[in-house]
């Protein structure tokens, strides 16, 4: 079964989509809750605008990379999946208020946000597990990334949580407390404004690698670290990682579920790898 053809319907709408924006620079921010479209609406009209020339020129790699049905990975696990769409779904509802949760689901360090802090601890403590043990003895270099990895995720735990401020309640720098907006101890929350973009910026570069796996490992294993690469049903990730973007809280919670994914399947390629014999 060829999917060129829809490939190429893709393209056109997505054609179509641009000129819109073009024309009517309010196109889709009613995906947008009310506070974000009015902040942010220059940014959010610039940043859907890009995500169109992005999606053209991959849809233009797609009609010679995966012309086929056949060309794409398996969606496993499709627990994953599930999970993503439950996020999106739920958090979608609660911005634009078709459905209401408890307040401590939503609320400042509530339910939703202490999940993101724990999977980034989660992941960062599983990273730096993997780093010093298999992925050091399997190639110094993988090992020594991922120790890396884990000090990333770590640094992503503690401005999730503002650097503690929140739980030791210290009061913010005079520096900070001018240039974030809610007056807390952490970087991302001083580009209010600009977050959309920053957000779909990273959330193309990591699709684009998801998209061109194959690529990216021959270009890896040149240096010894083409285990990095998630799995090839990681491409599935995309659409979920791309919608989130709107959200900031959805964004940061839909990557944590996939580092979770991503930290696991790491170990466990490594430890197949491990007992296979030579």
């Amino acid at each position: 079964m060829t999917l060129k053809l829809s490939y190429k319907l893709s393209a056109a709408a997505l054609a179509v989509y641009a000129l819109t924006v073009l024309a009517w620079p309010n196109a889709l921010l009613f995906l947008m809750d009310d506070v974000s479209a009015s902040r942010n609406g220059f940014f959010a009209q610039i940043s859907f605008f890009v995500l169109v020339v992005w999606l053209l020129v991959i849809i233009r790699g797609l009609l010679r990379a995966r012309p086929l049905v056949s060309d794409w990975p398996r969606p496993q696990p499709a627990l994953l999946g599930v999970i993503w769409l439950a996020l999106c779904v739920a958090y979608t509802g609660f911005e634009h208020g078709w459905f209401t949760f408890p307040d401590f689901v939503y609320e400042e360090d509530g339910l939703f946000e202490s999940a993101t802090a724990l999977a980034l601890l989660f992941c960062a403590a599983l990273l730096f597990v993997i780093g010093l043990g298999r992925a050091w003895r399997h190639d110094r270099r993988l090992g020594s990334v991922a120790v890396l990895m884990a000090v990333f995720c770590g640094l992503l735990f503690l401005e999730e949580i503002s650097w503690g401020q929140r739980i030791f309640g210290w009061s913010t720098p005079a520096q900070f407390e001018e240039l974030n907006a809610q007056q807390e101890t952490n970087l991302h929350n001083m580009f209010v404004g600009y977050n959309q973009l920053i957000r779909l910026v990273v959330a193309l570069l990591i699709s684009t690698s998801l998209i061109y796996r194959r690529a990216w490992i021959r270009g890896l294993n040149r240096i010894g670290l083409g285990e990095l690469m998630p799995s090839a049903s990681a491409i599935y990730f995309v659409p979920f990682l791309i919608y989130a973007h709107t959200y900031d809280e959805l964004f940061e919670e839909v990557v944590g579920v996939f580092l979770i994914a991503y930290a696991i399947n790491f170990h466990r390629r490594l430890a197949t790898e491990a007992r296979s014999p030579d």
